[in-house]
């Protein structure tokens, strides 16, 4: 599929806007592959791209107490990236890492900025991409505080997402348990 209709069909839901549009934003940017365990950003740098997760899973990762904690957990058709560094221009303590075989559309941030600067639909797409962002990290919070790990991690199935695919590790600290209690409601007969 050409970037933009990817491009397109993800951000649809949001706003509709003509597939010239997203010819041109498709215009900035590249489609990469990459494969697992590649970091996409170290921790303590800056993000210097925006990235949408075209195929594969990756997710955002903070290194606490002498192993990575799963902060984010991202999925095809998902944006991946550190959103926060992206747009302060600063170092954080995250990592960016993708957990299998993936495909990449990335923007670099400086050509990012241009679609500002055109008065197009730059600031919209922005806008859109901060309220989305938003939005999945305050219904992740509320998951959080509302549903127990296992009701989570059947909301993860039935979003047909493929967590097979997330190692065990990163997968129990995204829940907020041990990987010996993911095992353990993963043997249950769910």
């Amino acid at each position: 599929m050409m970037i933009e209709k990817i491009l397109k069909k993800f951000f649809d839901p949001f706003v509709e806007l003509d597939i010239k549009v997203w010819e041109n934003f498709g215009e900035l940017g590249e489609v990469v592959d990459f494969p697992k365990e590649t970091i996409l950003k170290e921790s303590h740098t800056t993000e210097n791209y925006l990235l949408l997760l075209i195929k594969g899973s990756g997710g955002n990762l903070i290194w606490n107490k002498n192993n990575f904690v799963c902060v984010d957990i991202s999925f095809e058709n998902d944006f991946l990236m550190d959103y926060m560094s992206f747009t302060l221009q600063e170092p954080t303590p995250i990592e960016v890492r993708l957990f299998e075989d993936s495909t990449v559309f990335r923007i670099p941030h400086s050509r990012f900025q241009q679609t500002m600067n055109q008065g197009n639909y730059g600031e919209k797409i922005t806008r859109l991409v901060a309220e989305a962002s938003f939005i999945n990290k305050q219904q992740q919070q509320i998951d959080l505080l509302t549903k127990t790990a296992k009701e989570r991690y059947l909301q993860l199935i039935n979003d047909e997402k493929e967590i097979n695919k997330i190692p065990l590790k990163y997968l129990a600290s995204y829940l907020g348990i041990t990987p010996h209690s993911l095992s353990r409601i993963r043997a249950e007969k769910i």
